[in-house]
């Protein structure tokens, strides 16, 4: 990422306009070759993405050459732009968007929102004007690897004329303005915690409209571009919740900065409620991706948590209602900790009190088919882990569902495994199922 301030040597009083690609783009220098044929391609990129439903590039620049700058004015001028062309015509002439897959099963892009009418989270009609509002504006996610990263890329969208509804999206780690739990380890537990507590609970939460309404966040607030730490500045001035505040701006927001795990993990998306589809998706350092999506497809659980998980399932299956969709997954988990009790005595050495067996491919199958886990058995034991995940999830009062660890738990094992079975086990290959037991200080745990 380059944010040299003497990228461009020559600032401009204002921006000046190029048309690039029938698209008015205003830059706050004037620009190099290098950045208008970096420019050009973005604009042809999401164009033909326009047209075909779905597209992707990828662009690479030498360092100084203003690569942010250039991505963050000509994505935006595109979508405004976009949303020019569709106010310029009659309703009539929008057309519905067909439904797609993943955005990232095509590597990103622009991704038309998919034909809502399946959709039984929320109503037909709500759930089709956001498909059409993203259709006319799609939101721009721009990811990056870490949050002093994004905070580079902020300072350079300071730098440009384009002023659009933003919103940074972070921990609660980055955000949490309450001072009796900011300061702890384990924010994320305290505070929904807080959260449940009825009677006393969190009053920066309550006052998270106060933040998200401020006047430094309004049109021509001085706070109209932010980073975290304005954000948390204000949280704590307003005595109201930041990382909520985000999150509301985010759902709102034409341009969303995220680190890449919220955009490529599929558990902290729907945690976060991100919504990829029909949405411009700018991957910065992308050198750095494969990773990313490494971890976001690996799973790593202790033993003690299994046995959490394995309980809560023990009495979720004793309601005759919820037998049918809990009882295989209790099964599935009592194999797995049988499984890890048979072999976790026989593993190799592979360091000082840290012992090790891993398996791939084929083998991999087999030590899942002996827990349960079979191709052919896969796709039922999908559709209850989605169930409990999805009542986990809306924890609708009254309902018994997976809380807390045990739902992260699920979420995690079967995001995994699908990875695991897809496309029929072709990419068993590619994953080792590992067992391992090490000593901490607290004792010996068993990982999977």
């Amino acid at each position: 990422m380059d944010t040299s301030p003497n990228s461009n040597p020559s600032p401009s009083p204002k921006s000046n306009i190029y048309h690039i690609s029938g698209v008015p783009v205003e830059f706050p220098y004037k620009p190099y070759g290098s950045q208008l044929a970096f420019m050009s391609r973005v604009i042809s990129t999401l164009e033909r993405a326009r047209r075909q439903g779905h597209c992707n590039a990828l662009l690479e620049s030498p360092t100084g050459t203003g690569k942010t700058l250039s991505l963050l004015c000509s994505s935006i001028a595109w979508q405004l732009h976009q949303n020019r062309r569709h106010l310029s015509k009659p309703p009539s002439s929008v057309s519905e968007p067909n439904e797609v897959a993943d955005p990232l099963i095509h590597g990103g892009g622009f991704i038309p929102d998919p034909d809502p009418s399946g959709n039984t989270e929320m109503p037909q009609q709500t759930t089709k004007a956001k498909a059409h509002k993203k259709l006319l504006t799609p939101t721009i996610y721009y990811a990056s690897r870490t949050h002093s990263q994004i905070s580079q890329v902020i300072r350079e969208y300071r730098k440009t004329s384009y002023r659009v509804p933003m919103a940074i999206l972070a921990s609660r780690k980055h955000y949490c303005t309450n001072k009796y739990v900011c300061g702890k380890e384990n924010v994320d537990d305290v505070c929904k915690l807080l959260l449940k507590d009825t009677i006393g609970g969190c009053l920066e939460f309550k006052n998270a409209n106060k933040v998200r309404n401020h006047p430094s966040l309004q049109i021509g607030g001085c706070f109209e571009v932010h980073d975290i730490e304005d954000l948390v500045s204000i949280g704590q001035r307003v005595k109201g919740c930041s990382y909520f505040a985000a999150q509301t701006l985010a759902a709102e927001a034409q341009l969303v900065f995220c680190p890449y795990s919220y955009i490529i993990n599929p558990i902290v998306r729907r945690a976060m409620d991100v919504d990829i589809k029909g949405s411009i998706l700018i991957l910065d350092e992308a050198h750095n991706v494969e990773d990313m999506a490494r971890d976001g497809g690996t799973v790593d659980i202790e033993e003690d948590v299994l046995h959490a998980l394995q309980a809560e399932l023990g009495q979720l299956c004793m309601n005759d209602n919820l037998e049918m969709t809990y009882r295989p997954l209790y099964d599935v988990i009592q194999g797995i900790v049988g499984w890890i009790n048979i072999r976790k005595d026989n593993l190799q050495r592979c360091e000082f009190e840290h012992y090790l067996s891993t398996w791939t491919g084929d083998k991999a199958k087999q030590q899942l088919q002996q827990i349960g886990i079979s191709q052919q058995y896969f796709p039922v034991l999908q559709e209850c882990a989605t169930k409990a995940i999805k009542a986990g999830a809306e924890a609708v009062p009254g309902e018994t569902h997976l809380t807390g660890i045990s739902l992260i738990t699920l979420e995690g094992l079967f995001s995994s495994l699908s990875y695991f079975f897809s496309g029929n086990g072709c990419h068993a290959n590619d994953y080792q199922l590992a067992l391992q037991r090490y000593v901490k200080r607290d004792g010996s745990k068993s990982d999977i």
